[in-house]
């Protein structure tokens, strides 16, 4: 299966999501527009004075149902018509709660805020979220980049520590424990073009990261960065040096840029650090072990 096509499999379900959006509003919109005065004697209130503005209510929420068809074509280019739909979808409730604190509407009214609005919140979110990790990333000059360096000790060859990295598991060893992250489709080889894609949460969100090998230089270097995923930008570079000692000096350095500015900078840039501290400390720790076991294993 090519990128594209994963790619639009994998959204899907956000096309059937804005579909059934579209089909909503164009429905609920025709109906007000033909019978103003339905929901109001449904629920015992008076009639309004002038029934074609409820009917101008009707358009509105129609053509939102047209904008939710457009969207469906392609949910991650047109997520500001997915922005503008969800504002409107929370705007109406906080209105309609303003009016039930004045005794303007009765509490029934509320029952048409369940199927216009509640019931969207967490699809149009994911489907926002979904286009966020996909969005086209920017040119790395046009970014504050940031940087990151680890680098460790190995009593093995170059040879060795690379040969445990082109390993098809490697990854899922590397990956510590409790990490939400897991591999859903690892790398054939670490050549460029081939792609790593990683599934998992961030803070209880669906989160899937895809990463594309970009040099290959063994045992010296393999790199990869990011294709779609949280960052604005990522480029990880994987270094073994022969240390003349018998030993390798494994190094891992990593270029990344957060995204939404400086926003992003300034609200996550100690939590990010102190994230790749923990996880490359382990994955060190994790390949020092990984080696050690496979040597001993082979003098056996």
């Amino acid at each position: 299966m090519s990128a594209s096509d994963s790619s639009a499999s994998e959204a899907a379900w956000a096309r059937i999501w804005l579909r059934c959006a579209g089909a909503y509003n164009l429905a609920w919109g025709c109906a007000v527009i033909a019978f103003p005065n339905l929901l109001f004697d449904l629920f015992g209130m008076p009639r309004p004075n002038y029934p074609e503005i409820w009917q101008c209510v009707g358009m509105i929420v129609g053509v939102y149902g047209i904008g939710y068809w457009i969207a469906a074509n392609d949910p991650r280019r047109h997520w500001p018509i997915v922005l503008v739909g969800l504002l409107g979808k929370i705007f109406g409730p906080i209105g309609f709660a303003v009016a039930l604190a004045r005794g303007v509407f009765p509490p029934g009214f509320g029952l048409t805020i369940l199927t216009n609005d509640l019931v969207w919140w967490i699809p149009f979110a994911l489907i926002l979220w979904d286009a966020f990790l996909h969005r086209p990333l920017r040119d790395p000059r046009e970014l504050e980049i940031q940087s990151f360096v680890k680098e460790s000790r190995i009593s093995a060859s170059p040879e060795e520590v690379f040969r445990f990295h082109e390993q098809a598991d490697a990854l899922t060893k590397l990956l510590p424990p409790g990490e939400p992250l897991r591999v859903v489709a690892a790398p054939t080889s670490l050549e460029p073009g081939t792609r790593v894609v990683l599934r998992g949460s961030l803070l209880g969100i669906p989160l899937t990261w895809v990463a594309v090998h970009t040099e290959y230089d063994p045992p010296r270097l393999f790199a990869d960065r990011q294709e779609s995923g949280p960052f604005e930008h990522w480029h990880h570079r994987h270094r073994f040096r022969d240390d003349g000692e018998g030993g390798t000096v494994l190094r891992d350095e990593i270029a990344y840029a957060l995204p939404f500015g400086w926003w992003g900078r300034w609200l996550g840039s100690w939590l990010v650090r102190r994230k790749l501290q923990a996880m490359f400390e382990y994955r060190h720790k994790a390949t020092r072990d990984a080696v050690t076991a496979s040597e001993a294993a082979a003098r056996v």
